[in-house]
């Protein structure tokens, strides 16, 4: 019994200090950092693009106590001085509904920023232009203009791809698209009650030939024909794409007007 007493205690301090390795100044615990201040939000600016039409977004931006700034566009809570003139959604997107002036504000952490904007309801009115015929292709620099109604005298042109934008229109106008070498385009009584798209099919002004007489159709490769029987017009160009009013084949085919 002595001897299994006297053996068993070596192992026994062993294991004490095992236990107590962990403590020793050779591997000290690392202080808890302390955390450091976010930036504080000093001011909100309200920007907005462009108005060219009858809803458009605001954008929020936070500049904070660093010096630096945020995008809080989609974070902010954003409010209308008038919801009769202007309506806010959640995302600052904004519907012009009435004329007037209106402040339209966002909130980020308790910080304001406002914008005052002068406000008229009007709707976008957009279109392409294109040349009749076999092969449609867009049309540039046509002139398109409101020739009647609110906003008459208003003139735009087509860009290279043949697209055109009215903004702020509203009631009932007329349209008139021209270009050298094309007939006139003309549409009347278009109510513009939201926002619009057109299409614009400009037709080439039929040439004359060496006596001065007006083509009297058009071929479907695009060549013209002064035939005055449907059977002898384009017969080798594909047949009729189109005939020219007032002109011999006028009543006999899908025609177009001359307008003067």
């Amino acid at each position: 019994m002595n001897r299994s007493s006297r053996a068993a205690a070596p192992i026994v301090a062993v294991l004490m200090f095992a236990s107590c390795a962990g403590n020793t100044d050779t591997s000290p615990t690392s202080p808890t950092p302390t955390p450091t201040p976010s930036a504080a939000v000093t001011a909100i600016t309200v920007t907005s693009p462009t108005v060219t039409g009858s809803t458009f977004q605001l954008m929020a931006t936070a500049r904070l106590s660093d010096g630096s700034t945020r995008d809080v566009t989609a974070i902010s809570s954003w409010t209308t001085s008038n919801p009769l003139i202007a309506a806010v959604s959640v995302t600052g997107l904004v519907t012009v509904v009435g004329s007037g002036s209106v402040e339209l504000r966002a909130t980020y952490q308790n910080v304001v920023g406002a914008l005052a904007m002068q406000m008229a309801p009007g709707f976008m009115l957009s279109g392409t232009v294109q040349e009749v015929g076999p092969d449609t292709r867009a049309v540039s620099d046509v002139r398109v203009e409101i020739v009647s109604g609110p906003g008459a005298g208003t003139v735009v042109t087509s860009d290279s791809t043949g697209i055109f934008r009215f903004s702020r229109l509203a009631g009932v106008v007329a349209i008139e698209a021209t270009k050298t070498g094309y007939l006139p385009w003309r549409l009347a009584n278009l109510t513009v009650d939201h926002d619009m798209t057109l299409q614009l099919g400009l037709y080439p002004a039929p040439p004359a030939n060496a006596s001065g007489a007006t083509a009297t159709a058009r071929c479907q490769d695009g060549t013209w024909s002064w035939a005055t029987t449907v059977a002898e017009a384009c017969t080798a160009n594909g047949g009729i794409l189109y005939g020219v009013c007032p002109g011999a084949l006028c009543a006999a085919t899908r025609s177009i007007a001359v307008i003067k």
